[in-house]
């Protein structure tokens, strides 16, 4: 096998592993899954310095804007998420996970995070650098992928 389709493999292996396991992370926090991924886009969406509101939220979910807003109050009233208004624009709110919603995540994620560090551990500098390459442009396929107009 050509090692192009080696990492093919290997990365839809990832990639349906990570569908799995955020199915049973799910289960585990006893939440929707449409929930534990809007935790996820919210604290990313932070972490990126670009915080998002419901309406956002709603679009990275693929859900109508009422479902995301149910989700949002939901979380909200489990004290997952809380609301603010927009620094700049009054109209909008942003969205933040609460310190008991981050724990509650992280209590049940932190262990898959932990052996997912682990896994990069043996690699040496060079073989970290070509992994880098690759994870990049992987990411910027699914960017190209996502930008891209509808076909047909």
């Amino acid at each position: 096998m050509p090692e192009s389709d080696a990492l093919a493999q290997a990365l839809r292996e990832v990639l349906t592993l990570t569908q799995l396991a955020r199915g049973v992370l799910a289960e585990r926090l006893e939440m929707p899954l449409t929930n534990v991924e809007a935790v996820e886009h919210v604290m990313l969406a932070k972490g990126a310095g670009e915080p998002i509101g419901p309406a956002e939220l709603a679009r990275r979910l693929g859900v109508t804007t009422a479902a995301g807003t149910q989700s949002v109050n939901r979380l909200v009233s489990e004290g997952h998420m809380s609301r603010a208004p927009h620094p700049h624009d009054g109209r909008r709110q942003v969205l933040d996970v609460t310190d008991s919603g981050f724990r509650h995540v992280m209590g049940e994620l932190a262990p898959l995070l932990e052996v997912l560090f682990e896994a990069s551990d043996g690699l040496s500098e060079a073989e970290r650098q070509g992994a880098l390459a690759y994870l990049r442009n992987v990411a910027r396929a699914y960017r190209t992928y996502l930008e891209a107009p509808r076909s047909g």
